[in-house]
């Protein structure tokens, strides 16, 4: 009976043969070896793409349940190291195969029952364990060396694709952006930091858009389940982080995301790691209408009648436990109108416009010189914190400190370095774009009334979002609370004002 064996599938497919070139070649051994014992092969038992580092193979158990049922005279094969890689496992087929009658037959090692066959059978044994635990040393070892330099040990996730070409002789593994792809997913990240989207909702979308998995030798490309995309979004390859082993390291290849968006990406999982449900009722409003009483979230409700008619409501998030004194629904038609009168009381009138300019604009340049200030400070906290990053690692590396600690100093690091980006970004886009943004602003509220009812209901709910902080309701009440630079505006615009 023969056994053969090889680790990997690329071994099995390679060359141009089917089974590649190693399987056949220790067929062929195995059989030669039995034709000079004089014996014929009744039985083959061939191992694809398995690592003898287990004895969880099905090959290897069918084999041994074979010769438990059927008597054979020898077990062959090609190499020790082919029926396991470790001694412990190695003695125990062994002993599985003798309780047998069996003999174990090796093609190129002359191991025997004999004192020195027996000797030379745990030689070789200990020999194949060595290699295998070495190997996974010297492996080990320059994957995190390839990390520490910045490159990417094993495949690229999703987004990216695993190149290789040659130069000069000499293999090159680089990784590329999948322009197929990135795309798709620079939007999932922009998309879910609005914090409007489930992650259910995101993967529907994406798979409407034609967002895939990579095919591989035997699988078909597919959709992104809802799972593989929650690990997608936690994945800090994308802002270009590479991570070997539990420890962070920056990464050589071409960020996707920038690590505001994917901090706050992390913000949102976390604040929803409880479960999220999909938004069923979605309205432009929601999000911008507030109860007046409690100042919660007002929230979609869908009433049926007995004759099937569907009557639409805001209600407070606080009805259902009753802790909100406001228990009236509000009919969102009436809601609607509510707002769009709103939006006539904020108009700003032409001969405002330039004394408003002149005085609102002068906050802004005073500003500019603190966010300066702050913007250099930054720079050098950031600068300190990455430099503690590196002498982390080398202290790491160094076996200078244990490995919890260095994870938790690790994760204070990032955090750090996180809150330092937000800050940094929000502040160079308030630096680049605040006096437009007032200039804009007051095109706007020049004729605000007419721009919001003539708007689809996107630009609808992108206006309310831009104006206003919240509006908060009641049967008959409602007050407004403005973004800046629209509340400033229309206390510079109202009469009286400085």
């Amino acid at each position: 009976m023969s056994y053969v064996r090889v680790s990997t599938l690329d071994q099995a497919r390679r060359g141009s043969e089917p089974e590649g070139l190693s399987i056949p070649a220790q067929r062929e051994a195995n059989r030669r070896r039995a034709l000079e014992m004089g014996a014929l092969v009744v039985a083959e038992f061939v191992e694809r793409g398995r690592s003898g580092r287990s004895l969880e193979r099905p090959e290897l158990q069918r084999m041994l349940a074979y010769i438990q049922d059927r008597p054979v005279d020898f077990v062959i094969v090609h190499k020790i190291d082919r029926l396991a890689r470790n001694r412990a496992d190695d003695a125990a087929i062994t002993k599985t195969i003798q309780a047998t009658g069996a003999y174990l037959v090796s093609t190129t090692e002359a191991i025997s029952t004999t004192p020195c066959g027996r000797l030379l059978h745990g030689i070789m044994a200990s020999i194949a364990e060595f290699y295998s635990q070495n190997l996974a040393t010297e492996v080990m070892k320059g994957m995190r060396q390839k990390a520490i330099q910045g490159g990417t040990p094993g495949r690229a996730p999703l987004g990216y694709l695993n190149e290789r070409h040659f130069d000069d002789g000499r293999e090159v593994r680089t990784v590329t952006v999948d322009l197929e792809r990135a795309e798709h997913i620079v939007w999932a990240f922009d998309t879910y930091a609005t914090g409007e989207w489930s992650v259910t909702r995101l993967a529907s979308e994406l798979a409407a858009r034609g967002m895939t998995t990579r095919p591989g030798p035997n699988t078909l490309a597919r959709p992104l389940t809802v799972t593989g995309l929650h690990r997608l979004l936690r994945n800090p390859y994308y802002k270009g982080v590479v991570v070997f082993n539990g420890v962070e390291h920056p990464g050589g290849h071409a960020l996707l995301i920038d690590p505001v968006t994917w901090a706050t990406v992390q913000d949102i999982l976390t604040a929803r790691r409880n479960g999220e449900r999909s938004r069923v009722h979605d309205h432009y409003l929601k999000g911008t209408v507030f109860c007046f009483e409690c100042g919660r979230r007002l929230i979609v409700q869908n009433t049926r009648t007995r004759n099937g008619r569907v009557y639409e409501y805001f209600v407070c998030h606080r009805r259902r436990d009753s802790t909100c004194p406001q228990r009236k629904a509000l009919p969102i038609t009436q809601v609607e109108r509510r707002v769009e009168d709103l939006y006539g009381s904020i108009e700003l009138k032409p001969d405002q416009r330039d004394r408003v300019e002149q005085i609102v604009l002068a906050t802004p340049h005073r500003q500019q010189a603190v966010n300066n200030e702050r913007l250099e400070e930054i720079a050098e906290k950031t600068k300190t914190a990455e430099a503690n990053q590196t002498k982390l690692l080398d202290a790491y590396y160094a076996d200078a400190i244990p490995r919890d600690l260095f994870l938790t100093s690790q994760r204070r690091l990032k955090t750090e370095l996180a809150k330092l980006a937000r800050e940094k970004a929000k502040l160079e886009s308030d630096s680049a774009d605040i006096e437009q943004r007032i200039r804009d602003a007051l095109d706007l509220l020049q004729d605000a009334h007419t721009a919001y009812t003539n708007a689809s209901t996107t630009v609808r709910k992108q206006l309310n979002r831009a104006i206003f902080t919240g509006i908060f309701l009641g049967p008959d009440q409602i007050r407004a609370e403005l973004n800046e630079p629209f509340a400033s505006i229309t206390d510079q615009g109202r009469p009286g004002g400085d």
